[in-house]
């Protein structure tokens, strides 16, 4: 395993549809999965009571709905509202005052098809993340990519191709991670920005709660903002930022990442309308199973997230903008037809917008990582097309 990478193991035992049940839902195909991602584990009866009355949906005043009073639009209006309180972002802007974000630019390296340049932002009073620009040659204005990193303390360098050893390179190639250099060689200005909670951390001193970005995420919380609600604080800042640049078109731009930078991408899109493309890698499942099993890891809690009928509408509030969700078949992270359902809803309420042809989910081959070949061709379309309804 690279030293680039810090792999979180969760467990992969989830409660599992029968293969009839399944094969019933999915209108009579049932997809072809390792036989180790269907598991026979379960709660203790009362734990599965408590949990049904815990998620029950009729309590979830925020999901979506045909019947949602004034409509699609009213309840997208009603639900982002809701997210972004349920994020903290009122109280993580209070505690900003009046800050205002510097920006540190270095020297430009020519890496051939395109610049390199090391850079930092103080995105909040003492919060100074260093993030990679990526650009082209020539002359712009380009679209814009940000590309936030999941589980790895040095995920923003393996974004931009920025390697320590020749063995971390490979691996991060053959996985396809570099995907900012991806970005700049189609011709993108592309951010691999460092992400708060993982490279930017609040250590777990005493060793009580296992990992710094649940560290932070708990500091996060008793102070009412989340971990969520500062990744995305820290990605729209930089947002103001790149759209202020005379080479960025803003009409076109892209969020992209894998893991947790895939959670980050949904949550900054689902907030954030200035993002016109979000390609979630590995990260889009639900927020819970049916059974009430955990998903992601804790630094991603959203308190109230169920109020809103928990990932799949999130990732509906992108819609009429282009979203794709991209799954590994091999990663053991997730139930692969709890992820089928968790698509079918996000594209119901893409073809409640009018626009279902804006809405994509793809199988890649192996397991947790980025598939390109699946990943651009949806991009670039998109770019082609009119990105806002």
């Amino acid at each position: 395993m690279s030293n680039d990478e810090i792999r979180v193991s969760r467990r992969s035992g989830l409660k599992r549809m029968g293969v009839a049940g399944a094969a019933a839902f999915f209108g009579g195909a049932t997809p072809s999965f390792p036989a180790d991602q269907r598991g026979p584990d379960e709660y203790p009866p009362e734990v599965t009571g408590y949990l049904k009355r815990l998620f029950e949906p009729g309590q979830q005043r925020f999901a979506f709905r045909p019947d949602y009073p004034g409509g699609f639009q009213a309840w997208q209006r009603d639900a982002r509202a809701a997210l972004r309180l349920r994020l903290g972002m009122d109280r993580i802007a209070a505690a900003a005052g009046k800050h205002r974000p510097v920006v540190e630019t270095g020297e430009p390296a020519d890496m051939g098809e395109y610049t390199l340049q090391q850079c930092a932002i103080m995105s909040a009073p003492e919060v100074r993340l260093p993030f990679w620009l990526l650009k082209p040659k020539g002359k712009g204005p380009w679209p814009l990519g940000i590309f936030p990193h999941g589980h790895s303390a040095t995920g923003h360098n393996t974004t931009a191709g920025v390697f320590t050893s020749e063995r971390s390179k490979q691996w991060a190639l053959s996985e396809d991670r570099d995907v900012a250099v991806q970005a700049a060689k189609a011709g993108m200005v592309a951010i691999a920005p460092a992400v708060r909670g993982i490279s930017w951390i609040v250590p777990d001193l005493r060793k009580r709660v296992g990992t710094s970005c649940r560290s932070h995420a708990m500091q996060c919380v008793m102070a009412g903002h989340t971990a969520m609600g500062e990744r995305v604080w820290d990605m729209e800042r930089l947002l103001d930022w790149a759209i202020a640049q005379p080479d960025v078109d803003s009409r076109h731009i892209l969020s992209m990442g894998n893991s947790g930078g895939g959670m980050v991408t949904i949550f900054l899109a689902a907030s954030d309308q200035r993002i016109t493309v979000a390609v979630p890698s590995c990260s889009f499942a639900p927020s819970v199973s049916p059974a009430g099993y955990i998903l992601h890891c804790p630094c991603n809690t959203v308190p109230g997230i169920m109020d809103l009928g928990g990932l799949p509408n999130v990732a509906g509030l992108t819609a009429p903008r282009y979203f794709l969700a991209v799954n590994g078949r091999k990663d053991k992270l997730y139930n692969p037809e709890e992820i089928e359902a968790a698509a079918a809803a996000a594209k119901a309420i893409y073809r409640a917008s009018g626009h279902a042809e804006r809405c994509d989910h793809r199988w890649g081959s192996e397991g947790h990582r980025f598939y390109k070949d699946l990943m651009w061709p949806f991009i670039k379309e998109s770019f082609a097309l009119p990105s806002k309804a």
